[in-house]
């Protein structure tokens, strides 16, 4: 039995469904990551619109009175848990539960920050809920049905990543169980789809040299055209793959990459909001000065990569805890996410299928430096407290969600040498037994249970 789990496609569903399934309706409502902002622009996609309405605070959402109502509810009884250090609580649902959408009153929520993407990685939780919007039901059971889109978005887009590949199918299924990813991929948010389009990337550039060219051309102008109408900055891995293409001489295949990369830096430069105004983070209001913030990069960009770069690699595994983890976190805490990180690795080293030459390992090394340089580049620049002039440039301040970084394990992975096979049986208990410690954990973090 253990030996036929043992492979990717099994493995994917048999431990990714009910962790998922887990975190979609034991998570606190609204409370996974920015989720009380991304409900409002999956509600108002739900109702077939897919564009916002300008107001002077920006773009904005449309959502129901009773939204507002549930969340204060929800608010109010985690404020108290959290500040009790009891962690988030699901008191107070039973009062969401049958508190129906059907007073046909809305009001406007800013959501322009979620405009970093396209609609489209909102798509999935937006068709989940629309017919529960359509009959006015409660609130939370709207939000349910969009985690479980997510859900289905983000299990799904794995699979088909599997049915894609001829290599690396395991680091696919290693990096879709990695906690951290499939938190967010039953989240309600872009994620999921993100996520998704980075599994797809990672099958469709395994059929590179595999497949005849013109085979691989639409497969992976498809991948890279999602990929880029996802959430920034997992674009950029499409320039670093067409330029190892170009080496090689495989000019078409490089333009198919070239192209949705173009559409993704268009987005990002023109399209997606500058971040200009206060922005609101975990460690209160910063007021961005981005100009600033670059000078001092550039001024000193040793200190920037060592000092920056360098201490959010040191965080790994713990950085991707639940927000509401006192730090430091608990022992079990600690465990679990050394224990996801753990099935990670088996996934991926232990029983990798497929070799990897020197060029596509400095491919994927080069993708994982690129994207992690960008990635606390814009923490540093629009979230980190600007310091005083002349004042020295505090990069050990830079705390990117790891969620941002997770992906970029099991890249990093790609790059290393394989470990020896391991028996199926050995490796589906220490993957299945390494995520379900983590899920359990998760979830008994919820002063509720």
């Amino acid at each position: 039995m253990l030996a036929r789990a043992w492979s990717p496609a099994r493995l994917l569903l048999l431990v990714g469904l009910p962790f998922g399934l887990l975190v979609a309706f034991l998570q606190p409502a609204w409370l996974g990551q920015d989720e009380s902002v991304h409900f409002p622009r999956a509600w108002q996609m739900a109702g077939g619109d897919l564009t916002e309405e300008r107001t002077d605070d920006g773009l904005s959402s449309r959502v129901p009175i009773e939204y507002l109502d549930d969340l204060a509810v929800v608010a109010t009884a985690n404020a108290e848990a959290i500040g009790a250090g009891r962690g988030p609580t699901l008191d107070g649902y039973g009062r969401l539960l049958g508190h129906r959408v059907t007073s046909g009153d809305t009001v406007l929520v800013s959501t322009w920050a979620t405009d970093i993407a396209s609609p489209v990685p909102y798509l999935p939780a937006a068709v989940a809920m629309a017919p529960l919007r359509a009959v006015g039901a409660p609130a939370i059971w709207q939000l349910w049905a969009g985690r479980l889109g997510s859900l289905a978005a983000y299990l799904g887009l794995a699979l088909v990543a599997l049915r894609i590949a001829v290599r690396w199918r395991w680091t696919i299924t290693g990096m879709a169980l990695f906690p951290p990813l499939l938190v967010q991929g039953a989240t309600v948010g872009y994620d999921a789809v993100t996520f998704g389009a980075l599994f797809l990337l990672v099958g469709a550039a395994s059929r590179i040299g595999r497949r005849p060219d013109s085979r691989v051309m639409p497969v992976l102008a498809g991948v890279g055209l999602l990929l880029a109408l996802s959430k920034p900055p997992y674009h950029l891995l499409l320039w670093v793959l067409a330029v190892g293409l170009l080496a090689t001489s495989r000019v078409r295949l490089a333009v198919a990459c070239m192209v949705p990369a173009a559409i993704g830096l268009f987005w990002s430069a023109v399209l997606a909001p500058g971040f200009s105004d206060p922005v609101e983070t975990l460690a209160g209001v910063v007021v961005p000065d981005p100009d600033g913030q670059i000078r001092r990069m550039v001024w000193d960009p040793l200190g920037f990569l060592w000092d920056g770069v360098g201490g959010v690699l040191v965080d790994l595994p713990t950085g991707h805890l639940p927000d509401w983890i006192a730090a430091p976190p608990s022992t079990a805490m600690t465990l679990a996410a050394w224990a996801g990180l753990v099935g990670l690795v088996v996934c991926c080293l232990a029983t990798e299928d497929g070799p990897r030459s020197s060029g596509e390992r400095l491919m994927a090394l080069a993708g994982v430096g690129l994207v992690l340089a960008a990635t606390c580049a814009a923490e540093f620049a629009y979230f980190t407290h600007p310091g005083p002039a002349g004042a020295p440039s505090d990069f050990g301040g830079l705390t990117p969600e790891w969620r941002y970084l997770a992906p970029l394990v099991g890249l990093a992975l790609l790059a290393m040498p394989r470990l020896p096979r391991i028996p199926p049986a050995a490796g589906t208990t220490v993957v299945a037994g390494a995520a379900a410690f983590s899920a359990m954990v998760y979830v008994s973090s919820f002063s509720g249970f």
